[in-house]
């Protein structure tokens, strides 16, 4: 049954989504935002702040997960399934919106990178065609698959070395449910792609 989700940065959501993200850290969340939605580098620390506050909202609404091993920094998180069958709520500021509201006193850089490119950069960035869903999805389902049958090989490594050597079931039998859980998250998401690519191809 899907959930409803409290208004979040649909661009948050888009990269939780990735199947390389399947365990996150925020910073690399932070970095990722910079990247794909060309952030300038001088407002890393206030967009560090704003995806930190909405994965508190997601870990309270139990769509990410907090890893047991509590870090000072670097702390690990991992994407619930449920994330994945989520109908998203309605889209709240981006970051860029964000900030000119709550940090008016240093937006004497520009926050987004487009602003320092000339016009005819930006109007050929406008009129770039959109990715076709197929090709994209496809190239989701391809990626997921393959993390899908590392980590499966990963379960079954495991699975041996317990059964071979029982002596170190206690300090294996974390890691070891760790692999599983994210395996059984990793086909949760290829089962969503291949229905998705199996609706646009009209079967």
């Amino acid at each position: 049954m899907s959930r409803n989700l409290l208004s979040i940065d649909r661009r948050i959501i888009e990269l939780l989504l990735k199947p390389e993200n399947t365990t996150f850290c925020v910073q690399s969340l932070r970095d990722q935002y910079i990247e794909q939605y060309d952030v300038n580098s001088a407002h890393k620390a206030p967009l560090r702040r704003f995806i930190y506050e909405r994965v508190k909202k997601l870990v309270k609404a139990q769509f990410v997960e907090r890893d047991s091993e509590s870090r000072k920094r670097g702390q690990l998180y991992h994407v619930s399934s449920i994330l994945m069958e989520t109908d998203l709520g309605s889209d709240e500021d981006d970051f860029a919106t964000w900030l000119q509201r709550t940090h008016p006193q240093v937006l004497n850089e520009p926050v987004i990178n487009d602003t320092i490119k000339s016009p005819c950069e930006r109007v050929r960035r406008e009129e770039k065609a959109p990715a076709d869903s197929h090709v994209v999805i496809e190239k989701k389902l391809n990626e997921a698959q393959s993390r899908f049958l590392e980590s499966l090989g990963e379960v079954e490594a495991f699975q041996h070395l317990i059964s071979d050597h029982p002596e170190l079931i206690n300090c294996l039998s974390i890691d070891y449910r760790s692999a599983h859980e994210r395996s059984s998250r990793l086909l949760g998401y290829v089962s969503a792609l291949e229905k998705a690519l199996s609706s646009l191809n009209g079967s």
